[in-house]
């Protein structure tokens, strides 16, 4: 398989992995219309919808009471929008889609033919939740989560609910998500789903209740932060002064809870990505900065002796926990797909040696396995002796004979899924659907009853949210995010994603089909009338933020090598594939200044011919040497503008993403800039924005600068020897960066052969070095 193939096939399977479950807001973009049953209101009813509804449905209001009063929680949210116009409101949404923009806060949708990256919307107007309500959900979250371990444990083990005949045990095993090799395993701590996100809504009495588990690979955490973090910059004023509980440790909390799934010391942690084809990657490497551990892909990582090794520039480093985005059926070609070439082969092999942990583990799944959910409050109840406290959606499971019979009487009134679907796909929406849609889907749910389920219509609670023509309410839900520690603690941080539904009357909330974000904040409503207590607290917050925002100005995040005793003593760790993609942005970068200084020179016209001639020879233009000048010109110049520049600007932005782990915020930011402006045609700002990019890559991490350096050099010097130019300044630097490679064996040879290049001058030289040099790169990949 060449090279073209093999990134042809990542990317495919990059994009079909389902990272975050079956409802992952970047990935499959499941809506939650397709959880839900919609009712059509007049605009999107048709004569061949099977049912209409007559009166609008009751939906809780997050904001108002039933007197049309402000909530006291949401009084000072509630004051704002009093005194703000429109005009204000979405000028302050510009902005938010401005800081999205720069940061590259962006999803790709899979059914757009052309994958285009989505700026997701995000709505100013916070979600308000009290803290007392909060703790409900925080305790129904908690004893959910607990009982939903204890069961992946038992079934994996004695599998006493099932004998017990509380869960059929046909259940279990017909689930595609059930791993029949995981029974018996023993885990060092007996967690599975340590990471989980449960996804809720609010009925017409305001009750929260739950509408599915998520416990695979559940996304969406960073929207939370990000969310958080424009509430903080652009609500300044309404934030401080108001007692919202923080979000912005979760980081923290993450590594923490991944730290205690193994009772090694110091665990060195991971994050493995399926890659930057993956809408999730942006999150991916979110969390990977924030928490300083390697973010590593499939190739990263080998298997000896049934430990697992990352392969970084000083040597292989072993790895304790990997904290895994990519679905059981990628992680092991010899487990599982025998096509992957996402995972790591061996690593089943490694696991159940005990020597590394998966988080999470592999089966999780069936947990969240929809013909299961209608179980969970018997899990509770059987593991907890407890009543559930979060109440599930009523569900009919088509399997049953009598529950099939009333789904096929109501297929125009209810939402009818696949139990093992997932994307928000191959699932009947009976309220919105045509009469032939629901004949054609009768057919199918006759021809597998047990593979679906149904549920009936409920109305979402709304939320003021900021449109074109005004404030109007629309449909919410929310996504709190679960840790489950080793030592069975679980942690919940105040707050969650909420997913708002953007068009009028849609309780659709997917950002694939039109839905957006907004900030969730939980506050204090213990003491609403201690506003002097308050104030002093608020103060002493903003000033940790400020203290904190500084203390970090000049301490970019980098992953650092664990098992050491000083922070400041641990190496940073820098994989080889990702040297290899730091020394192609730097020869691209440069790429990038050479083909701008040579577009400068043709349109001056201060070229001669045999100039001319010269460039085509040697740096492959596509024009004819024997036209005329003039001919020359313009056809190097289309080939710049239509060729040569995009391919290195594309390259750049590749590069960029494939280092985004080591690369400072402010450094990626500079660089998704000049993606943007490459893509509106200018690319001569785009050269002009290079400057900055290299200025903030000089501030790195002295290793990530160093080989970002030696790719701007070797492209430099590749361009001195073709164009047969004295290479002499260009080579002392070239050695002196050469100098600050790691002190390993493997790298001494580059000295000896920079050295030899030196006196030589030599092209076969140059070839010599940048040989050796490649070899060791590759070995990572």
């Amino acid at each position: 398989m060449n090279k073209e193939e093999t990134q042809s096939q990542a990317q495919n399977q990059s994009q079909n992995q389902n990272d975050g479950n079956a409802e992952n807001q970047n990935q499959t973009q499941a809506s939650t219309a397709s959880k839900l049953a919609i009712k059509p209101s007049s605009a999107n009813t048709t004569k061949d919808v099977a049912t209409e509804s007559k009166e609008k449905p009751k939906c809780f209001d997050e904001l108002k009471s039933s007197k049309d009063q402000y909530r006291p929680v949401a009084q000072a949210v509630g004051d704002w929008l009093d005194d703000i116009s429109i005009d204000g409101l979405n000028h302050l949404n510009e902005q938010a889609e401005n800081i999205f923009y720069r940061k590259g806060v962006t999803f790709t949708v899979y059914s757009d033919a052309k994958n285009i990256e989505r700026m997701i919307p995000f709505d100013i107007i916070p979600r308000i939740i009290a803290a007392s309500e909060w703790q409900q959900i925080e305790a129904g979250c908690k004893q959910r989560i607990t009982a939903l371990n204890a069961f992946l444990h038992d079934i994996y083990h004695d599998q006493a609910i099932m004998k017990e005949g509380i869960v059929p045990d046909a259940y279990v095993y017909a689930s595609g998500c059930y791993e029949p090799w995981m029974m018996g395993i023993e885990l060092d701590k007996p967690i599975y789903s340590h990471i989980s996100g449960i996804d809720l809504i609010r009925d017409e009495s305001g009750r929260f209740c739950v509408l599915e588990d998520n416990l695979r690979t559940p996304s969406g955490v960073s929207y939370m932060l990000e969310s958080r973090n424009i509430s903080e910059t652009l609500l300044s004023d309404l934030f401080a002064h108001t007692p919202i509980l923080g979000v912005s440790d979760y980081p923290q909390r993450l590594k923490a809870c991944l730290a205690s799934s193994t009772s090694k010391y110091d665990p060195q942690i991971v994050i493995l990505t399926p890659g930057r084809f993956n809408s999730a990657y942006y999150e991916h490497a979110f969390l990977a900065h924030e928490m300083n551990v390697p973010l590593v892909h499939g190739y990263d990582l080998v298997v000896e002796d049934s430990k697992v090794y990352m392969q970084g520039i000083r040597g292989k480093v072993q790895v304790d926990i990997i904290y895994r985005r990519i679905d059981d059926p990628y992680i092991d070609p010899l487990a599982f797909r025998s096509d992957s070439i996402l995972g790591v082969s061996g690593l089943m092999s490694a696991y159940r040696a005990g020597n590394v942990v998966v988080v999470n583990a592999p089966g999780t799944g069936v947990a969240d396995d929809k013909s299961l959910y209608p179980f969970v409050p018997d899990m509770i109840e059987f593991y907890l002796g407890e009543k559930p406290l979060l109440p599930n959606i009523e569900t009919f499971q088509c399997r049953k004979p009598d529950e099939l019979e009333y789904v096929l009487s109501n297929l125009d009134k209810l939402v009818v899924k696949e139990t093992q679907g997932s994307g928000g796909y191959g699932m009947l929406i009976g309220p919105t659907s045509t009469k032939q849609e629901i004949s054609d889907y009768r057919k199918r749910l006759l021809d597998n009853p047990a593979g679906f389920i149904a549920q009936p219509t409920i109305s979402l609670s709304t939320n003021p949210t900021a449109v074109s023509d005004g404030i109007a309410p629309r449909h919410i839900d929310l996504r709190p995010f679960i840790l489950s520690h080793g030592d069975g603690s679980v942690d919940i941080v105040p707050g969650g994603l909420t997913r708002v539904a953007m068009v009028e009357g849609s309780l659709v909330v997917n950002s694939s089909q039109g839905g957006g974000i907004k900030d969730t904040w939980v506050i204090d409503d213990s003491n609403l009338k201690s506003s002097a207590k308050h104030d002093a607290n608020q103060t002493a917050k903003g000033d940790s933020q400020a203290n904190a925002y500084h203390a970090n100005y000049y301490n970019p995040a980098q992953p650092l090598e664990a098992g050491y005793e000083s922070f400041d003593d641990a190496p940073m760790i820098l994989l080889l594939s990702t040297a290899n993609h730091l020394i192609w942005l730097g020869r691209y970068s440069e790429r990038l200044y050479c083909y701008d200084n040579i577009m400068k020179h043709l349109i001056k016209g201060d070229l001669k011919k045999s100039q001319l001639k010269h460039l085509i020879s040697c740096l492959d233009f596509e024009a004819d040497p024997e036209d005329s000048s003039k001919a020359i010109t313009a056809q190097m110049l289309r080939d710049l503008a239509q060729n040569k520049i995009p391919n290195v600007v594309q390259s750049i932005e590749t590069n960029v993403q494939e280092a985004k782990g080591v690369i400072g915020e402010d450094a990626a930011e500079l660089y998704n800039l000049i993606k943007r402006l490459s893509g509106a045609g200018t690319y001569r700002a785009a050269t002009l924005q290079l400057h900055a990019c290299n200025a903030a890559m000089a501030q790195e991490h002295p290793t990530v600068t160093c080989f970002w350096q030696l790719g701007r050099l070797f492209e430099r010097l590749e361009r001195a020897v073709l164009l047969d130019e004295d290479a002499t300044e260009i080579s002392l630097e070239f050695k002196y960066w050469i100098s600050e490679l790691p002190e390993n064996t493997r790298w001494r040879e580059l000295t000896r052969l920079t050295n030899q290049m030196i006196k030589s001058k030599q092209l076969c030289d140059f070839k010599l070095i940048s040989r050796e040099f490649s070899i060791i790169l590759q070995q990572g990949v």
